[in-house]
């Protein structure tokens, strides 16, 4: 979701949400906890059923029944996570919605501070190309970090008064209103970044066309 507003000039304002995707490594522990849960519910009845010692645990299974069910109806609700880039007059903030209702300030900074920007992971090796743990501050508000559209900007959070590095994920026109507010050297590496990203488009749709042909053939 996008939307421009007029705030006396069209540029003044711009607003990208992101939505937060699931690592495989997330999706599958939330997968290995439900399914723990389940797994002592089941042992539970099945122990209380067969031996009358044990039947103080069917009680107890009803009560980690409803807590089960309970669990998987806030795990659900609240899964749903996006961030929420605001441009506004030469300031960037971000904010965390979850559930579609929660809001958190993650971060709010002057553009014309940023200190370094980058593609977070080399398209080439894979690797970063920026150490977090070099940093006191880390912010994550990045749709996924082992995805090519995610960048890193070193700036000074305006929330907690210190140096940070942030991760994000910003579209072509979120960069584009970042650009006339960074530094020569950063606008030099800027235009560097959007050569890898025509490259990377056009590369992607000759890929598209080759599946469409070799489907075509079969």
């Amino acid at each position: 979701m996008e939307k421009l507003m007029d705030l006396g000039r069209m540029d003044n304002y711009y607003e990208q949400i992101v939505k937060k995707r699931f690592t495989p490594g997330r999706l599958f522990s939330l997968i290995m906890y439900l399914g723990g849960i389940v797994l002592v519910i089941f042992t539970c009845f099945f122990l209380g059923g067969i031996d009358e010692k044990f039947g103080f645990l069917i009680p107890i299974s009803l009560i980690l029944l409803a807590f089960g069910i309970w669990l998987a109806y806030y795990i659900i609700k609240n899964s749903g996570v996006e961030y929420e880039y605001t441009f506004v007059l030469g300031e960037m903030r971000i904010e965390r919605i979850k559930g579609k209702s929660k809001r958190r300030k993650i971060t709010a900074f002057d553009i014309k501070a940023i200190d370094d920007i980058g593609r977070y992971l080399d398209l080439e090796t894979g690797n970063r190309n920026v150490d977090p743990s070099k940093f006191p501050l880390v912010l994550r508000a990045e749709e996924n970090e082992i995805f090519t559209n995610t960048y890193y900007v070193v700036i000074h959070d305006k929330i907690r008064h210190q140096p940070a590095l942030l991760l994000f994920s910003p579209n072509e026109t979120t960069l584009e209103k970042l650009r006339p507010f960074l530094s020569i050297e950063l606008k030099k590496k800027y235009i560097q970044i959007k050569k890898e990203n025509d490259e990377l488009a056009e590369k992607r749709e000759r890929e598209a066309a080759a599946k469409k042909a070799q489907a075509k053939e079969k």
